[in-house]
């Protein structure tokens, strides 16, 4: 089963700068789910949803299907979400919906989250509503069924991993090493994951590693990402009334560091060294979409992916062509300043939906293996059922054809007449049906060759003797080719029936393969 990557684009709200010159390049038509962008030479985009600035964040979690996406989590399906976009464009706000205090002027300054979120609010974005969303639907799950949910957090900055959960983050920034998994996925070594038994804990988890993400000011954001972060979800459920049946399954929430042009930015320092490594990672990303867009157009021929070229590519290996479902939100400015970088992003984006993942169900391979031997056993009952049946039907035929002592079959497969055929004694213990006499074409003794004239007088008198108990018709003799390649039809006339004639005893021990079916007559 093959599931195209799900694009849906998203306005943000003008800024209050931006509210005194309107936006004459970004049209949007939700209806038809279209975007024109351009005055003179417009280029028109189409997408699975597209949102204008005056979409909630609610309205966003509910219209991209992000409930289905968090039931197909706990059948066993990856998914990933993430948000891509120009720097300033929504993308934090999309995924989070914090809000964030003003940078300190200094560059790569951390800047923290506020503490106290109500969970009720309506600045909540796509992570805190799926946090709400999963524990909802495990309450309300089979429960047959128990459920485990852990979460890690992890920001790649600089081409560095580094663990947003880990409590000695503030004393040592070593970078986690990437490894790769026996199964064909990246996965990080060390990566702290943690166990959350509510709903709540699960969203503490997520905002301590939010405080500790790095961020800083340049022109176009005042609290911008310095790194891409991805938040994951591992559910991993047991049948209880079958331990061998385990279902491991993550859900990958990405909120990808902003797509900039170094000279728009005004960055210096530390914070241009940020945003060369930030650029290197998204053209990456751009060679990943345009590579497997266009395995797509050709026809699925097979073609090298770097995803091993970044550390977030390699993370989303499974995310871009691989097993999971995916759906990309893409964040556009409504201004006609970011033209260019919305046209950019709008390009990738369309490349982006052409791409077809392969969502499969991540069992406990001991399950799959255990499953396939269980229906193999089953089929083969089926088989020797089946063949038991036939068996004994064609054991049901056979007794048929023997009890019934049709007249139709004189002659067995090698010639020898059932007329002469003797019955066993009913003393005997064997089978009472009828046991063939020697063949009457095979004497025990050489005989010697009659002439022509002792073949003449032994049919005269073999046809006198017939005449004294009745008239004889004309015999047919049909002979039929067992394996059916030809159907042969010899006439013999005037022969008696006391004896096989010279002729019938010739023909069949000759032929050994044709077996006399009818002999006709009347007395």
């Amino acid at each position: 089963m093959s599931s195209k990557i799900r694009v849906v684009v998203r306005v943000r709200p003008p800024l209050s700068i931006e509210k005194a010159h309107a936006c004459t390049s970004l049209v949007l038509d939700p209806l038809a789910k279209r975007v024109r962008l351009g005055k003179e030479s417009a280029k028109e985009f189409q997408f699975d949803q597209v949102f204008e600035p005056t979409t909630t964040q609610g309205e966003l979690y509910e219209r991209t299907g992000v409930a289905r996406m968090i039931a197909s989590v706990l059948d066993g399906f990856h998914a990933t979400i993430f948000a891509y976009g120009q720097t300033g464009s929504g993308k934090t706000f999309s995924m989070e919906g914090y809000e964030y205090e003003k940078a300190a002027s200094r560059p790569a300054q951390r800047v923290h989250a506020k503490p106290t979120l109500d969970v009720s609010s309506d600045r909540l974005g796509i992570v805190p509503r799926v946090i709400l969303g999963l524990y909802s639907a495990v309450a309300s799950a089979d429960k047959t069924r128990e459920f485990t949910l852990r979460c890690s957090f992890v920001q790649i900055y600089n081409e560095q991993i580094l663990d947003l959960l880990n409590p000695s983050l503030g004393a040592s920034t070593k970078s986690l090493r990437l490894r790769w998994a026996a199964n064909h996925e990246f996965y990080v070594e060390n990566l702290i994951t943690v166990t959350c038994t509510s709903a709540d804990e699960m969203l503490a988890k997520f905002q301590d590693g939010v405080k500790h993400k790095i961020m800083a000011s340049h022109n176009l954001n005042a609290a911008s990402s310095r790194s891409h972060c991805i938040y994951t979800l591992y559910v991993e459920s047991v049948d209880t009334t079958n331990p061998e049946d385990v279902l491991k399954a993550k859900l990958s929430l990405v909120d990808l560091a902003g797509s900039e042009r170094v000279v728009k930015t005004g960055a210096t320092g530390v914070t241009l060294q940020e945003s060369i490594g930030i650029n290197k990672s998204l053209f990456v990303l751009r060679q990943v979409i345009q590579t497997l867009s266009d395995e797509a157009k050709d026809g699925g021929d097979t073609k090298h992916v770097p995803y091993r070229d970044s550390k977030l590519t390699a993370l989303l290996k499974h995310s871009l062509g691989g097993n999971s479902i995916t759906l990309m939100i893409a964040c556009l400015s409504p201004s006609d300043v970011y033209v260019d970088e919305n046209l950019s992003t709008l390009v990738y984006a369309a490349r982006a939906q052409s791409i077809a993942n392969k969502p499969t169900k991540n069992e406990d391979p001991k399950t799959v293996l255990i499953q396939q031997l269980r229906d193999e056993v089953a089929q083969l009952k089926a088989q020797l059922a089946h063949a038991h049946d036939v068996i004994v039907q064609l054991g049901g035929k056979d007794e048929r054809v023997h009890g019934s002592g049709s007249s139709l079959d004189h002659c067995d497969r090698e010639g020898t007449p059932k007329a002469a055929m003797r019955k066993k004694s009913d003393n005997n213990d064997g089978d009472p049906r009828l046991e063939p006499a020697p063949a009457l074409h095979k004497p025990e003794k050489p005989v010697p060759r009659p002439t022509q004239s002792n073949n003449q007088e032994k049919d005269a008198a073999s046809a006198s003797s017939m005449k004294t108990n009745g008239a004889v018709e004309t015999t047919k003799l049909q002979l039929h080719v067992i394996d059916n390649v030809s159907l042969i039809k010899t006439m013999f006339q005037n022969q008696p029936l006391a004896t096989p004639s010279r002729r019938t005893r010739l023909a069949c021990s000759r032929y050994p393969a044709l077996v006399l079916l009818t002999t006709k007559a009347t007395t």
